[in-house]
């Protein structure tokens, strides 16, 4: 089993979860960017299929639309998650801003990297020729792409709060020369 640090009395102590409560863990942090990613993949597939047959467009249409929903509700959810633990003070939403890009990059780079240029592409093609539907076909390629997609980001994911770049440290305070 894997130590998960709840917010408690003391948030420095492991408690051990079982599967479902870290199951329910990933699906609390990636469900609603999920579902946003889907409805806009759905929007923009079903838009290109009124323009063309050509699997390999739907795919396109359908990458790029998912990735404006799914990024879109991380943005806001990872801004949100930073303004809470930075102090109130000058320069505070510029400093969320610079950690939530920087924290992004870290949990989803290499997962989208190999996503968006490799395996994603074939699988929502094959899905479609395969299954003979636009829709259903790239609904199925984009489930087994998903599941490899967030492997990656889960693991990227750990790696930034094992090595605490996800908590802000502690500003120093400037001194006014005299």
């Amino acid at each position: 089993m894997t130590a998960i640090r709840l917010e408690v009395a003391s948030p420095s102590i492991p408690i051990r979860l079982g599967w479902w409560a870290r199951l329910w863990f990933w699906v609390r942090r990636y469900g609603p960017a999920e579902l946003g990613c889907l409805v806009t993949m759905l929007i923009a597939s079903a838009w290109a299929a009124e323009l063309t047959d050509s699997p390999a467009l739907l795919a396109v249409a359908a990458i790029a639309g998912a990735t404006v929903g799914f990024y879109g509700v991380l943005i806001v959810t990872v801004l949100r998650e930073q303004l809470r633990l930075l102090p109130a003070g000058r320069g505070r939403v510029r400093r969320a801003i610079t950690r939530t890009t920087a924290l992004l990059f870290a949990e989803f780079g290499i997962a989208e990297i190999l996503d968006t240029f490799f395996y994603r592409p074939l699988l929502m093609m094959a899905g479609v020729v395969v299954i003979g539907d636009a829709v259903w076909g790239l609904l199925a390629g984009k489930v087994v792409a998903d599941i490899l997609f967030y492997v990656i980001s889960a693991v990227c994911f750990r790696v930034t709060e094992r090595t605490g770049i996800r908590m802000p440290r502690p500003r120093r305070a400037r001194v006014a020369a005299v």
